[in-house]
């Protein structure tokens, strides 16, 4: 077995091994606290009562439900629920006879149930038909090359949950580690999709040279905006996590721009270490600075679409925040200087200067590299 290859496989065993102990872990935090939540089927809709809301006095309608618990100690046990609407859908989990629904179960010490409500609509089935969906077209478009693509979608998930959320849930370095990341789901993806050779490599270190570059930017000028980080509700929330630690979320910020960014990134850095490959094929005799000049050449007419995609990614994302400015007329000064606002711009611009970084660094890397296979 080649050297790059027992490295990639111990890199794979490490994030399984890492994700599995994080599932552990958290396994056995669900049970040391006094809630749970399991998954259930609404029998019956047994009532729906008139009541008024307790926070603004308008009319709104409660449910009282027959709901078959599904897993767990309680599997096959009928429950009633009440389900407590109020006169805003943001909050409401209206259900009817037959959905599938998702239960918190409220625990005495003894194990006694002493109190159910509806956590959620069970969404899963839904989801993992959509993935089943995506596997097939994949497969279906590019059978052994689709294959490929989802084993390093799969391993780069891997490499998230078991070695970045882990880290950062351990106050780790969000911007190295998010780096380290980075260069191992690029080497990792590219590797198994294109196989070793001075163009996957080329592509490696574009990809990673593009998003540290970046995350740099982006480091450099949130500090200097005095950005916090704070910009979200999830963020605020990450102050009272079970484990304790105390998390740099400015860092953690800076390190969601890195990952953000990685997926264009490697389209980018393959492009045009591809293109290199390529041209230097079709003509040998090409030195490094003809090798170059052809890959920006190449790489100009990427940039020209590529620097929209994550700017409207990041726009998409934030249409109800925009709706909102909008709707009560706030004033351009106002919204820019937000924390919240102020973050999405600098991730976006951020992001889209490493992907155009990307290209001179691959670039010049790719013709360097197959510029001296004529002289060797």
């Amino acid at each position: 077995m080649k050297t790059w290859h027992k490295i990639l496989l111990l890199l794979i065993l490490f994030g399984l091994t890492a994700a599995l102990a994080t599932a552990h872990a958290a396994e056995g935090a669900a049970e040391s606290v006094e809630t749970v939540t399991v998954r259930g089927k609404v029998l019956e809709v047994v009532a729906e009562e008139q009541v008024e809301d307790p926070l603004n006095g308008e009319s709104t309608v409660n449910q009282r439900l027959r709901v078959r618990l599904s897993e767990g100690k309680y599997k096959g046990k009928v429950i009633a629920v009440q389900n407590y609407q109020t006169s805003n859908p943001a909050f409401n989990i209206a259900v009817k006879q037959g959905d599938a629904v998702l239960v918190a179960l409220e625990l005495s010490q003894n194990g006694a149930i002493t109190a159910a409500f509806i956590a959620d609509h069970l969404r899963e089935r839904q989801l993992m038909l959509l993935a089943v969906i995506f596997f097939v077209i994949v497969l279906a478009v590019s059978w052994k090359h689709g294959a490929k693509a989802i084993a390093a979608l799969l391993l780069t998930l891997v490499l998230i949950g078991g070695i970045l959320v882990p880290g950062l849930l351990r106050g780790y370095n969000p911007i190295l580690l998010s780096v380290v990341t980075a260069a191992l789901a690029t080497g990792i993806t590219i590797v198994i999709v294109g196989g070793w050779s001075l163009k996957s490599l080329a592509a490696i270190l574009g990809t990673v040279g593009g998003v540290t570059l970046a995350g740099i930017l982006a480091l450099g000028v949130g500090k200097a905006a005095h950005l916090t980080g704070f910009g979200s509700e999830e963020a605020a929330m990450l102050l009272y996590i079970p484990q304790h630690v105390k998390l740099d979320i400015q860092g953690i910020l800076f390190a969601g721009i890195i990952i953000g960014a990685l997926g264009a990134a490697m389209d980018v850095s393959v492009s045009v270490a591809s293109a290199v490959t390529e041209i230097k094929r079709v003509n040998p005799q090409l030195e490094t600075a003809d090798l170059i000049t052809s890959g920006m050449n190449v790489g100009k007419d990427i940039i020209g679409t590529m620097t929209n995609t994550l700017i409207l990614a990041y726009t998409g994302s934030s249409l109800q925040l925009i709706l909102l400015f909008m709707a009560y007329r706030e004033s351009m000064m106002k919204v820019i200087n937000l924390d919240m606002v102020a973050s999405e711009i600098v991730r976006a611009l951020a992001g889209s200067i490493g992907l155009v970084l990307v290209v001179p660094i691959t670039a010049c890397i790719s013709g360097w590299l197959l510029g001296r296979q004529r002289k060797s």
